[in-house]
C-alpha cells in the first residue's frame, strides 16, 4: 500500500499532521505548537479532507481509489467517536447536520445526512456519479448532473420533491 508521507491541515485552533510512513496523526495547538494528542490510523493511504465543528474533527480517509472510511475524532483527546465505512467525496456541516457524499464498495454513490453526535444515518439518497453542482437551502437540496438531470430533495426526509 503506497502512502502519502506528510500531510498538514490547519484548522481553526489546531494543526493536524499525518505521517503516512508511521500511520500517525498528530494534533498540536496552532498558537504555540503544544502537542495535544497523537493517534494511530491504520489502513489508509492519505487523508482526503478534514472539517471541524466545536466538538470534533471529521476526517475523510482514503485507503484506495474505491475504499476508505470517515472518522469523527474528539477534539480534546483524539479518540474515535464514530466512523462510517466507504469513500467520502464531499462533506459539509449545514444546519447542525453533517452531509456527505459516499461511495460504497461497488462505487454506488449516496448523499447521506448524518447526526454529528453519534454518526447515525438520518437518511440517504442515491445519486448519479455525474453530479456536478449542489446547493443547500433550509428545506431542500438542489442536485444538478452533467447529463442535464436536476432534482430537489427534502433536507428533512431525503426524498425527491416534485
Amino acid at each position: 500500500m503506497e502512502k502519502t508521507y506528510s500531510q498538514t491541515f490547519e484548522m481553526e485552533r489546531a494543526i493536524l499532521s499525518y505521517d503516512g510512513s508511521k500511520s500517525i496523526l498528530l494534533c498540536t495547538e496552532s498558537k504555540n505548537s503544544k502537542k495535544l494528542w497523537i493517534k494511530k490510523i491504520d489502513d489508509i493511504n492519505h487523508i482526503e479532507n478534514i472539517i471541524e465543528d466545536s466538538d470534533r474533527f471529521y476526517l475523510a480517509c482514503e485507503s484506495s481509489d474505491t475504499k476508505g472510511f470517515y472518522l469523527a475524532l474528539d477534539k480534546p483527546t483524539g479518540s474515535t467517536e464514530w466512523f462510517i465505512p466507504g469513500k467520502a467525496y464531499f462533506q459539509i456541516i449545514y444546519n447542525g447536520f453533517l452531509y456527505a457524499i459516499f461511495a460504497d464498495e461497488k462505487m454506488v454513490f449516496y448523499l447521506l445526512k448524518v447526526d454529528r453526535s453519534d454518526g447515525k444515518k438520518i437518511w440517504y439518497h442515491r445519486i448519479n456519479e455525474d453530479l456536478c453542482e449542489y446547493s443547500f437551502r433550509a428545506d431542500r437540496i438542489q442536485l444538478i448532473y452533467e447529463s442535464g438531470k436536476s432534482e430537489k430533495i427534502s433536507t428533512i426526509t431525503g426524498i425527491a420533491m416534485s
